[in-house]
């Protein structure tokens, strides 16, 4: 079986109690009716600090998302 893939880069930059997008469940779900599965997603850190002498800090400002689904 073959497969196809997509990449989605999701812009966490804007502040909210997740530190997602407000709207990212709704586009996971279009994905995911289109036949879309989430395969793994990888934070993109940005900036970095030394905290209180113990060891780096830096915070997300983004998300890299990969789907995969079978190529028809």
């Amino acid at each position: 079986m073959k497969s196809e893939y997509k990449i989605v880069y999701i812009n966490a930059r804007k502040w909210t109690n997740t530190g997602l997008p407000k709207d990212i469940n709704i586009e996971f779900d279009k994905l995911g009716e289109e036949g879309w599965e989430l395969v793994k997603v990888e934070p993109k850190l940005d900036g970095g600090f030394i905290l209180f002498g113990i060891g780096v800090c830096s915070h997300t400002v983004a998300y890299t998302a990969f789907f995969k689904r079978a190529k028809n």
